[in-house]
């Protein structure tokens, strides 16, 4: 089992989720996926394994999984793809101000995950200025990556 398989179990059953056999296989979906995938890309990829989940199950497993920031919206193409939890177990923890953005390639579609945890001083300068109390956000970046430069 992969670490971010073990960590998403854990973190799932830390935070009283029940391990599903269906939140199983979309996490291994994740887990294995290079790419950002949408729900119904998940849907195909499960049913050409055989495995039959229902479309709105995999919307409310995505729900969950990102509620427990184990994966990340790409708002740009409505995907999701997995968090790096492997070497950041913090992460997870409720810190407030912690940071997850994306570096989005314009030419091959890649997408990195980078964490910037610098950037609460400007949420609790906007917070101060506007009196709005924010909850999250996000950040992506689009340009051109090292391997298509």
């Amino acid at each position: 089992m992969s670490d971010y398989i073990e960590k998403a179990i854990n973190i799932l059953k830390e935070n009283d989720f029940r391990i599903t056999t269906p939140r199983k296989l979309v996490i291994k979906l994740l887990d294995k996926s290079k790419e950002a995938l949408s729900a119904y890309e998940i849907k195909d990829k499960l049913d050409s394994q055989g495995k039959d989940v229902d479309i709105v199950s995999i919307y409310r497993i995505i729900d969950c999984l990102e509620k427990n920031k184990l994966v990340h919206r790409v708002l740009s193409n409505s995907k999701v793809m997995k968090c790096q939890i492997g070497h950041e177990d913090e992460c997870h923890k409720h810190q407030e101000y912690h940071c997850h953005h994306l570096l989005i390639c314009q030419k091959c579609g890649t997408i990195e995950e980078i964490h910037c945890a610098g950037i609460a001083p400007v949420i609790k300068k906007v917070e101060h200025e506007s009196s709005f109390k924010i909850k999250t956000h996000n950040l992506e970046f689009y340009g051109v990556c090292k391997s298509c430069l």
